[in-house]
């Protein structure tokens, strides 16, 4: 693995709560990271998080008992379910092995919570070894629930060098252009972009277009679920602009993908942990984000907005759009080179990480 082998190997114990209760659908997750260390990459998702403190680890079903001392930490992501806080809160009392708690995004974890629920979060978070969070204003929701400075913030597992080197093997068709536009799309829930929104803009500027590059350009969208794939083509979405909704696509497959667009468009809703973000940074794509998130605002300074800021939307959009059809990159519409290394010196947010561990 292209991450891990920079990096000296610790003989630390570790364990992730899987969020199974039943065997397949465990080791469908032991699968899947499976092939990920044989593809020799790093996803940058919650499970890796295991992977900046061991070379391997454990995955947990739900309700497993764990023996005293048979781990050195055990790693959970904070959900709704009610059997996952129940073992969350039976662990997190036993106190050995101990617990590191990563909550996530507010939206998504508060919308089943009940008040019995939210008592169980508050013993959590309260008892826990270890409370983690991925940004500040996750930081800010976690202490304002029980009262007090608890959550540290911690690096996620990004990989500037694995991404480039990916990224870099990227294909384009001569003569075509694509801009990725909302991964994923979502028309309905908490986590839906408002697409409408966007793309009354995008409509405008069409016009506006040389029709040489109206020939050339298409925009790329990716939905992930049934019900927003139905409102997609039953709401006529696509009329009147080049959209191509794609197939879902693994990892390795997404991020050659994304290496060969000449834009990025990414407006998301709540507080987000900036994934698509990152890796458009890491190769060096022109992108617009959304400012919800600390990470956009230091990848991208020059182009994030509020999702429905529609004049700074029309001015970065046009701006996108006259570059490329000039053969030009608009400098506003790069990320920054220096925080993308930061983000992304896996090595040195892997010390980090262990660090944070090790001085309790």
């Amino acid at each position: 693995m292209s991450a891990s082998s920079t990096t000296p190997a610790t003989d630390l114990r570790v364990a992730f709560v899987s969020g199974h209760s039943q065997w397949w659908g465990k080791q469908r997750l032991v699968a899947k990271y499976l092939k990920m260390r044989l593809e020799g990459v790093i996803y940058p998702d919650v499970y890796c998080l295991a992977l900046m403190l061991s070379d391997k680890f454990d995955f947990l079903l739900e309700g497993e008992s764990v023996p005293r001392g048979k781990y050195d930490v055990i790693l959970a992501e904070l959900q709704a379910s009610e059997p996952q806080l129940r073992y969350l809160e039976s662990l997190v009392e036993s106190g050995d092995p101990p617990v590191a708690v990563i909550p996530g995004p507010p939206a998504i974890l508060s919308r089943e919570l009940s008040d019995a629920k939210m008592r169980m979060v508050g013993r959590i978070l309260s008892g826990a070894r270890y409370v983690w969070a991925y940004s500040p204003e996750l930081k800010t929701f976690c202490d304002g629930l029980i009262g007090r400075d608890r959550a540290n913030l911690i690096p996620w597992p990004y990989d500037l060098v694995a991404t480039q080197k990916l990224g870099g093997s990227a294909h384009r068709e001569p003569g075509q252009r694509r801009i990725l536009i909302q991964a994923p799309m979502s028309f309905h829930d908490i986590v839906q972009n408002h697409p409408f929104v966007l793309k009354a803009v995008l409509l405008e500027l069409w016009q506006e277009l040389p029709a040489t590059l109206r020939q050339e350009l298409t925009f790329h969208t990716f939905i992930y679920n049934d019900e927003d794939r139905a409102r997609y083509h039953s709401s006529g979405f696509a009329e009147g602009l080049p959209f191509v909704l794609r197939r879902k696509l693994g990892y390795r497959a997404f991020v050659r993908f994304l290496g060969g667009c000449d834009g990025v468009i990414n407006l998301t809703a709540g507080s987000i942990l900036g994934r698509i973000t990152f890796l458009s940074a890491a190769l060096g794509r022109p992108g617009i984000f959304s400012d919800n998130s600390q990470l956009n605002t230091q990848l991208y300074p020059g182009s994030c907005v509020a999702i429905f800021d529609t004049v700074r939307l029309r001015e970065l959009l046009r701006a996108m759009l006259r570059a490329i059809a000039a053969g030009t990159v608009d400098e506003r519409l790069l990320p920054s080179s220096d925080a993308a290394r930061k983000a992304g010196d896996f090595p040195a947010n892997q010390a980090r990480l262990r660090q944070m561990l090790l001085s309790r």
